[in-house]
């Protein structure tokens, strides 16, 4: 008899504690967790980001501005490497050439870093945006 109320009792502890999820369940459906934002931001950030969005596109284009840094590289015998950009704003805009066949001496870092700026002036854009990186394989992917 006291096996059956043990069982009895932990039959019913079970039971209210399935009762008590599914009741809190239900009654925080619909509700998101974290931070609510005002409309006015969620308006602003949503601008800011196809803001940046339009400009990324412009700087990926047939034509546009990396492309045109690729094409100046190759010609002058940078044959392999790696592009890693993080664009934050129009005005933060991070990028990172990776050599893949070459060391990044001081040197090369000087004609790569000169290409590029001179190629951002021709696409009329503010060079104070842009902070390059030049390295080599062996730096890694850090910025």
């Amino acid at each position: 008899m006291k096996k059956g109320k043990i069982t009895l009792l932990g039959i019913f502890a079970t039971l209210f504690v399935v009762i008590f999820l599914f009741i809190n369940n239900t009654a925080t459906k619909g509700e998101t967790s974290g931070v609510h934002l005002s409309p006015e931001i969620q308006e602003e950030n949503e601008k800011k980001f196809n803001e940046v969005e339009e400009f990324s596109t412009l700087l990926h284009q047939k034509g546009g501005l990396f492309e045109e840094v690729s094409t100046k590289l190759k010609e002058k015998g940078y044959a392999s490497f790696q592009i890693m950009i993080e664009t934050y704003s129009k005005d933060d805009i991070r990028v990172k050439y990776i050599l893949e066949n070459n060391d990044a001496t001081e040197s090369v870092q000087k004609e790569v870093k000169s290409i590029f700026f001179e190629s951002v002036e021709n696409h009329n854009l503010d060079s104070n945006s842009f902070n390059l990186k030049v390295s080599d394989t062996d730096d890694g992917p850090d910025w």
